[in-house]
């Protein structure tokens, strides 16, 4: 039984992942960071998928080199998407506390990568999303 005017979700009419990427802490992303023979952008990428909360102050991303792939629109570019970040090894998606669009995109990236076979990049989640990293590393977050 339907309910009448329901509100729908961003996400209602998309399919539900199926995959269940691995999670990344923030300790484990810090360390990704500091080690000097890795280089962000080719040995791993931070993509932060909030879109309108980004709006709100402050908003913060956890490195210069994190790009900005909002939830809403995440599903429906995978072919784009997967084009450019399928030779990263480690593809680590985030939102604001990382329990609803962060694992959700985490899901879609990883069912792509694994229907198109491939096995040089993997999704993972920020444990605790942004929250967390500014609580953890509040000197290190950049305010934009």
């Amino acid at each position: 039984m339907s309910v009448p005017n329901a509100k729908k979700t961003w996400y209602s009419d998309l399919p539900t992942p199926t995959a269940n990427p691995a999670d990344i802490s923030v300790s484990e992303l810090r360390a990704l960071m500091d080690d000097p023979g890795l280089v962000a952008g080719r040995d791993y990428i931070v993509v932060d998928v909030r879109r309108t909360d980004l709006d709100e102050e402050p908003a913060i991303v956890v490195h210069p080199a994190a790009v900005n792939l909002p939830a809403q629109s995440f599903h429906q570019t995978l072919p784009m998407i997967f084009s450019l970040l399928h030779r990263i090894p480690k593809v680590i998606l985030h939102c604001s506390s990382s329990k609803g669009r962060g694992p959700r995109c985490a899901g879609w990236y990883q069912d792509y990568l694994d229907q198109q076979n491939c096995k040089t990049s993997a999704a993972y989640v920020l444990v605790g999303g942004i929250n967390a990293w500014r609580d953890a590393y509040p000197g290190s977050i950049v305010v934009i």
